[in-house]
């Protein structure tokens, strides 16, 4: 009876889509893993080499303050293709294991991360993008674009949950069991026995260039009609893993903060990944109405990279743990070379490419998202607050949520026993480095109300008393 509900739920929300354009643009999403905010050359990084970025950034606009929706992937990943905050889907962390077999909601506090020694124990959440949710590659196929996606996916193993069944018609490169990239690699041999549809690669295959080739293949065969395709890369992930040829550019360059050959390696891959992408769109004459969007899941893994001067990384509450780079290039429509302050967040590209393609906003669905195409025609942006919810442990940091109103920022620390806030002032302190909580309790107690409200509207799951 419950997937009768959730089938007729689905008909109704997408039942009623159609393209209200002559001439809808393509989509190409390029989403890389763990790639930090300053891991560019045109965001400040000069150790790192990224001319083709660089050069899709000067044909587009280049976000300086874009936002992933978690500090970590699955629940950033999950905003982007719902359209709504973790918060919200309760889907607010990295599952593991295979234990993910439907909807339902978990709590395994306290069978890892010392649980039983905390304060708190982590909140209830899912380990799944719940089947409920109707994702914005459902909508797209529905309104006739072709739809597609290749490389992680990491919001589901069971089959009910694989993109294949999630509104994309192609689906390559994803990994039919849960293992963690450590396990899997970067190298045909180690990612064939996990990676769908992979199975004829060579072991010495590099898997970014064996997704984009694959990425490639598809835009060709459906260059005469609409079509999205999703490029969602294992790079930069642990474990780092780069093409010999290509740490010998970097082991005798003079280094800075930034300072890993073989994660200078890894990032020019990509690169190359991106040039190989514009060059076939521009080869197959559909360019200037392809929308190309590049970003990443969440900010840079410390040990990796360095995301100075912002504080944190992956999983961190501070700025790095969720700063992401952002780049947008739509000829047809976005003029070229714009840098923006404007803020973004993941949850934003649904509407965004309904907005793009003429297909009626689902605001019910998206709800915590924002079209971003009014910015990319250089309006103003929205005002709103930015919501981050992780009840979660790992080992950088222990359950927090978060709230960026205006220039404030204040961070709710749910193991602390006094129950402990951090306050800054993005505007004259982004690197956070001076806590205002004692000077302006009056703002915090503001704040604390706003956090509050948002998260009981979104009914958010919070971390519970370890009797």
């Amino acid at each position: 009876m419950k997937q009768y509900l959730v089938l007729i739920l689905l008909v109704i929300l997408i039942g009623n889509t159609s393209l209200k354009t002559d001439n809808p643009p393509n989509i190409v999403f390029v989403l890389i893993d763990d790639m930090g905010w300053k891991d560019m050359s045109c965001s400040g990084s000069e150790y790192y080499e990224t001319p083709n970025i660089d050069a899709l950034a000067q044909s587009g606009v280049r976000f300086t303050n874009a936002y992933s929706s978690s500090p970590v992937c699955s629940p950033s990943r999950g905003a982007i293709l719902t359209g709504k905050n973790p918060a919200r889907t309760k889907f607010t962390t990295v599952f593991s294991g295979e234990s993910a077999l439907d909807d339902r909601l978990y709590d395994e506090s306290k069978l890892k991360d010392g649980g039983a020694d905390n304060q708190n124990y982590e909140a209830l959440h899912r380990h799944v993008l719940p089947s409920t949710e109707v994702l914005f590659s459902e909508v797209l196929q529905n309104a006739g674009y072709a739809t597609s996606y290749f490389g992680k996916w990491h919001c589901g193993t069971h089959k009910a949950y694989t993109p294949n069944k999630r509104g994309f018609q192609k689906a390559i490169g994803y990994r039919k069991k849960h293992v963690p990239t450590s396990v899997s690699g970067h190298w045909g041999k180690t990612f064939k026995p996990f990676g769908v549809g992979l199975d004829h690669i060579k072991d010495s295959e590099y898997i970014a260039d064996v997704l984009t080739e694959e990425c490639i293949k598809f835009i060709r065969k459906n260059k005469e009609k609409p079509f999205i395709t999703v490029l969602s890369h294992y790079l930069v992930h642990n474990p780092i893993q780069a093409k010999p040829e290509l740490v010998k550019r970097f082991k005798d360059k003079i280094t800075t903060d930034q300072d890993n050959p073989e994660y200078a390696a890894m990032l020019y891959s990509i690169d190359q990944s991106v040039g190989r992408l514009v060059n076939a769109l521009k080869e197959l004459g559909i360019e200037d109405n392809t929308m190309i969007i590049f970003t990443s899941d969440n900010g840079g893994l410390n040990r990796n990279t360095s995301n100075y001067p912002l504080l944190g990384g992956k999983s961190y509450a501070f700025e790095a743990g969720m700063r992401v780079p952002l780049i947008i290039k739509w000829p047809k429509t976005v003029k070229a070379g714009q840098v923006t302050k404007e803020y973004a967040i993941g949850m934003d590209f649904y509407p965004t490419f309904l907005d793009a393609a003429g297909i009626t906003l689902q605001p019910e669905q998206h709800k915590d998202g924002i079209s971003l195409l009014p910015i990319l025609k250089g309006s103003k942006g929205i005002k709103r607050p930015f919501v981050f919810h992780f009840p979660h442990y790992t080992s950088n940091t222990s359950p927090f949520s978060s709230i960026i109103d205006g220039s404030y920022k204040l961070i709710r620390f749910y193991n602390d026993k006094e129950g402990g806030y951090m306050l800054f002032d993005l505007n004259k302190d982004p690197y956070e480095q001076n806590d205002l909580s004692s000077e302006m309790p009056e703002k915090v107690n503001v704040l604390k109300e706003l956090l509050d409200k948002e998260l009981n509207e979104m009914n958010a799951q919070t971390p519970y008393t370890n009797p």
